[in-house]
Formats: structure tokens, sequence, C-alpha cells
């Protein structure tokens, strides 16, 4: 390999130099810079050989720095000319230099500078003020922070308190003197087995931030909800030193979202008293519309005969009471067998199988219901001294079902299965059920039914109907 050039070498050197390098002449101008100065400075190459050295040192420092160029010149040392000044970078703000110059030779001086910003700003006065300062303002703000905060010593056994801050002692009426030294969990009263303790111990033993809300109590014995935020500490070393703990009383947020919760479930029981609950859930969501058709329904409407004259004869409170305890009877029935109830009309009652959720037997639901509904009469008979009676239709096939409007939501059904199964009651006989052919027709074997005819039913014509008996 042939040997390097004296050019080849410099080249080398100054490529290979972590500090910032340069050759200049007698006329402050440099000739030669490595890209060091470029990542310092923030200036291209070209920008810094362009203008006079001088035009980048600060004006503060440009008589010192003369004065030391003078007297080298003057008396050329023995060894490299040292000293330090501001250096001018692109952005406006100056960087410290120190500097170790060769004597000149025929005019060309070679230098190194190191860039000493951080530890001339760290060893200077405005540096260890500005520190103290911002140690006070720290320390103000924990003093004057409304969250308590504490500091417990990792080193130690058992993780002591070395520092409460005023919050932690208005918080829970303890002073710093009582706590220091001692191990916060003090604060758990009896309550050290609750479930959120084995989260806060699995992160003190991982050194890692854990964030909890516990049962705590007071120095007078009054429980309180903390939340509580730990965050580990560690030296330069990554050894784990310190758990720093800021923790808020937020009992009045915690019995906010309790009652909350309960004023919730209060609503969402009324509306599940009003709606089917996935007609509920689609009317919580807004999910489009909340009508749907269904193929395979079973309906029944079911009227308490001679009502009208019978409540007649009562005060309307009186009237209220028996319906409510009638029909209180049916809904019994409805949530037995599976079947939606509708709503009520007057002395009228109307439930359907098969929705909103849809099913094979809700036609076997609905008359098993229907069979039971008598009896249920004839136990109000038999209690109040009374003598009413049902008369009770069914229909079934294809209903469209759901919520329309924006206020007062009902749950209702539509269809002309809706329309016979009220035919089916309204013309049919007290203490009877009357269901269409089709009915019939599906029903399974074991149900006895008994054929009345064909009948004129209204704004349907002519129709053979059956008597629902029994069931086997």
């Amino acid at each position: 390999m042939p040997a390097l050039n004296a050019d080849d070498r410099l080249q080398a050197f100054f490529d290979l130099c972590p500090d910032l390098a340069c050759i200049r002449d007698r006329d402050g101008y440099f000739q030669e810079l490595n890209g060091v100065w470029e990542q310092v400075s923030g200036w291209s190459l070209p920008e810094l050989r362009s203008r006079s050295w001088w035009d980048f040192i600060h004006p503060d420092d440009v008589e010192m720095t003369w004065e030391l160029e003078q007297q080298s010149a003057e008396h050329p040392p023995r060894c490299p000319l040292q000293y330090k000044h501001r250096f001018l970078c692109k952005n406006g703000s100056y960087r410290w230099l120190t500097w170790r110059w060769s004597p000149p030779r025929e005019g060309i001086c070679l230098g190194i500078a190191r860039d000493v910003t951080e530890r001339q700003w760290r060893g200077s006065s405005d540096y260890r003020n500005t520190v103290r300062e911002a140690v006070k303002l720290r320390d103000r703000a924990i003093e004057a922070s409304t969250v308590g905060i504490v500091i417990a010593d990792a080193t130690l056994p058992d993780m002591p308190l070395i520092y409460v801050n005023p919050a932690f002692e208005r918080i829970t009426g303890y002073s710093a003197a009582e706590v220091l030294g001692t191990n916060c969990r003090f604060l758990q009263g009896e309550e050290n087995q609750q479930p959120v303790l084995d989260d806060l111990r699995a992160a003190i033993k991982a050194g890692e931030s854990c964030t909890v809300i516990l049962r705590n109590y007071r120095k007078d014995g009054k429980f309180f909800w903390n939340e509580l935020a730990i965050s580990p500490i560690y030296d330069d070393r990554g050894i784990l030193t310190h758990f720093v703990g800021v923790q808020s009383d937020v009992s009045d947020r915690i019995q906010a979202e309790q009652a909350l919760r309960r004023e919730k479930h209060k609503s969402d029981r009324l509306l599940l008293n009003i709606l089917p609950e996935t007609i509920a859930e689609q009317l919580k969501e807004a999910r489009g519309t909340l009508a749907e058709q269904y193929s395979n329904t079973a309906i029944l409407f079911a009227d308490l005969v001679g009502f009208t004259p019978f409540s007649a004869q009562m005060q309307p409170l009186e009237l209220v009471s028996i319906l409510n305890d009638i029909f209180s009877r049916f809904d019994r029935l409805a949530e037995k067998h599976g079947v939606e109830k509708i709503k009520t009309i007057g002395d009228a009652y109307l439930a359907a199988g098969g929705l909103p959720i849809p099913r094979e037997d809700s036609l076997e639901a609905i008359a098993n219901m229907a069979l039971e509904m008598p009896d249920e009469i004839q136990k109000f008979n038999d209690s109040t001294g009374q003598n009413l009676q049902l008369r009770i239709g069914i229909e079934t096939g294809v209903v469209v079902a759901g919520v329309i409007g924006i206020k007062k939501f009902i749950y209702d059904l539509w269809g002309d299965t809706v329309n016979t199964a009220s035919r089916m009651e309204s013309q049919g006989q007290p203490g009877k059920i009357q269901v269409t052919e089709r009915v019939a027709r599906l029903l399974p074997k074991k149900y006895i039914l008994e054929r009345r005819g064909i009948i004129s039913i209204k704004g349907k014509g002519r129709m053979t109907t059956y008597w629902l008996i029994g069931s086997q």
C-alpha cells in the first residue's frame, strides 16, 4: 500500500477527529474544516469559509481573544495557545468553545475546539441560582398541591415513608410526625384483603407504576375512597431507590358514580317494564328502524266480559285496583310461558308469542297461557266475591312489531293477524277461547279443540272457527 502524502494524512485526521478541527489563515478565514462544525454550529462549511472567524465570536469575547492572539504572535509559546469564548451559531445562539491553537507558521494556524456549553452553563452561578429557584418552586408546588404526595424509601425494610406533603395531612388527618418512618398501609385499617391490593403489591414487587382505588380510613376513623398512583424512582445504576405516591380523596366521585349506576339501573328496569329487552337495547343505541316483521307469531286478545257496567258501580281508584290485580296475574302467566305482554287497552289484554325473539313453539306458549287465564279469573272471583268472565281470541301468522314516533314510546303490533285475533275475541263467547282454523290446524294433537262452525267475522267475511277447550 503506497504511503499517504501530508495532505491526505491531514485530511484523514480531520475526518476522524471528534472535535471541531480547522485551519485558519493570517486574515482570520477558515481554510479547512471538518464535518463536526456543521453539526455544532448549524453553518455549512462554505458559509463558515466565506466570513472571517471574527464575525462569529461573541462581541464581549472579541477583545480578550484579540489580546491573546496578539501576545501569541509577538511571543510564540512553546505549547499550544488555549482560551475559551462564545461562537455564533446559525440559529442566533452561542456555543462555548475551548480552543487549542498551534503556533502560527507562515501565517497558518491549526486549531481544535471542543463544545463545552453544557459544562460552562452547569458551572455558572446563573445555573446554580436557576437550580435553587427551581427547587424552591418545586417544593412550593408540592406544598400547595391539593393531592397528597408521599415518598417511600424502597431501600429500607417495609419501605417507610420519608416525606408527606401538607395535603396528605389534610386528607388523612395524620401529621408528618405521626407517619414518617412507617409504611402507609395503616390507612387500610382492617380492610387489608381488598382485591386491588394484589395489583398494588405486584407493582411494588416488580418496581412498576400502578394506580388503584382503595378503601381507606382517616385518623378519626371515617372512611374515604383513596385513589393512589405510585411511580418507582431508579438511580443512575438502575437500582430502585424510592416510590412516589400521589393520592386523592375521590369519595365524592365514587359516590356520584354509584348513585349514577343506581339511577341507571332504575331507568333500565323502568324501560324494560315498557319495552322488550332487545327493543330497549336498540332504542338506547339508536340503531336504525325499530320495527321488524315476524313470520311465526301467535297473538292473544283477552277481554273482561261485562266489565263496563260492572265498573260503573265503583269508584275509579277501586276500579284501577281491580284491574291491576287481574292484569298482574296475567303478567305472571306471560312471564311463566315466555310470552311478551304488549299492552292493556281499558279492560282488554294483548300478548304475543314469538317476538321480539322468535321461537318455534310460540303458538303452544300462547295456547298454554290462554288455558290458564280463566283459572286466574276464577281465583280472583273466589277471593273477591265477583263473577267476572273472560273472552279470549287467538290467531297466528305474520305481524310487524316495533316502536314508532319520537315520544312516549310503546311497543306495538300491526297486521292482519292482529286484527283477526281481535275479532276472535270480540265475536267469541264468555268463558271461551276462540281460535281460527289456521290455529286449530297448527296446534299439536295434545290440544282439545271443538269446531264452532262457520260464522261471519266483521271485516273478514265467513270463517270457520274453533273453541280451544284444553290439553291432554
